[in-house]
C-alpha cells in the first residue's frame, strides 16, 4: 500500500491566530455529558486560538468529542470605531477533539456549528488585522 506524502502540506481551511481570551461554556448537549458536567452550568475556560471556523480552548473538563457546546466571548477589536469595539459573541460549537495536557486539563477543538454572520465577518476581520498588526497567526 503506497502513502501520500502530506507532511508541510497545509490541509487546514481557516488562518487561526493565538489568543488569550476567557471563553465561557456550557454543554448542550449529549444528555450523558451535561449531566456529568452540571445540568446548566456555565464553565470558564482558555481561548488559546481562534479562527473563522472554531477555536481551541483549555478546560478542566474531560469533554468528549462530538459534544455540543455554547460559548460565549467577549471580542474586542481595538482598530474600531468606538461603538463597533467590543462585541458579545454567542455561537454554537462541536467538540471536535480532546487531547489531555497532563495537568488535569484537556485541550478542545471546537468547530462553529451556529454562528451569526456578522460574528464569523467580526472574527475574519479581527484575525485579519492581528495578522497584518504581525501577531502570530497560523493555519489551523
Amino acid at each position: 500500500m503506497e502513502k501520500k506524502e502530506t507532511a508541510g502540506i497545509e490541509r487546514r481551511k481557516f488562518k487561526r491566530l493565538r489568543v488569550n481570551f476567557t471563553v465561557v461554556y456550557q454543554v448542550d448537549r449529549p444528555l450523558v455529558a451535561r449531566m456529568t458536567l452540571g445540568w446548566r452550568k456555565e464553565v470558564e475556560a482558555l481561548m488559546l486560538d481562534l479562527s473563522e471556523g472554531g477555536m481551541a480552548i483549555v478546560t478542566n473538563y474531560n469533554i468528549p468529542p462530538e459534544t455540543i457546546l455554547s460559548l460565549k466571548f467577549t471580542l474586542i477589536n481595538l482598530t474600531l470605531s468606538s461603538e463597533k469595539r467590543i462585541r458579545i459573541m454567542r455561537m454554537t460549537a462541536q467538540v471536535r477533539y480532546n487531547i489531555p495536557t497532563g495537568k488535569k486539563e484537556h485541550r478542545l477543538g471546537v468547530c462553529f456549528l451556529e454562528i451569526e454572520e456578522e460574528d464569523r465577518l467580526a472574527i475574519v476581520d479581527f484575525v485579519k488585522i492581528a495578522s497584518v498588526a504581525g501577531l502570530t497567526g497560523y493555519y489551523a
